[in-house]
């Protein structure tokens, strides 16, 4: 079965229609990971600071020598949950992403500030998505609004701290 010229034609403008939809759609990813990438990448040569020793170097359950099992028994800090002086806060998504970090790339910090920039550009992508398809009409509206988020001042300790970023994410 042939199609006629003018349905050729249809077909043809509704395809190059799709194909200009999907770049922009692309595009508007691309532009805001660049900007957030472009943000924050100031920060992946930061040393290890404040509660990122504690919750880090001073953890045995980030090594990769320790159980498994201690990450779902332990607090945030390594500490036993039933121990008096634990902090109580349990946060295993958060330990399992410092062992794996630490598994690929050692106690490098760059490779932590790394995942943290990731977890940003991975976050503003989904807030203009759900932007885009729960909240606004417009699209545009939703990249505005994703494009503020991925600039806001307010993020630059989530981000450039490892602790604060991770729990930002996970906690």
């Amino acid at each position: 079965m042939t199609t006629s010229g003018p349905e050729q034609k249809a077909q043809q403008r509704a395809r190059a229609r799709l194909r200009l939809e999907a770049a922009r759609f692309g595009g508007r990813y691309a532009a805001l990971v660049s900007l957030c990438v472009l943000c924050y990448s100031n920060s992946l040569h930061g040393e290890l600071v404040h509660d990122d020793v504690w919750a880090i170097v001073n953890n045995p359950d980030v090594r990769p020598g320790s159980s498994l099992r201690n990450i779902f028994t332990n607090d945030f800090w390594g500490k036993r949950m039933a121990d008096n002086t634990s902090h109580k806060s349990y946060r295993p998504l958060s330990i399992l992403t410092f062992r794996l970090n630490v598994l690929l790339g050692g106690m490098t910090p760059l490779y932590f500030h790394v995942v943290n920039v990731c977890l940003h550009c991975t976050v503003t992508c989904l807030l203009m998505y759900t932007c885009e398809y729960c909240v606004f009409e417009s699209s545009s509206l939703a990249f505005v609004a994703a494009l503020l988020f991925a600039v806001h001042p307010v993020h630059t300790e989530a981000v450039s701290g490892i602790i604060k970023g991770m729990m930002r994410s996970f906690g």
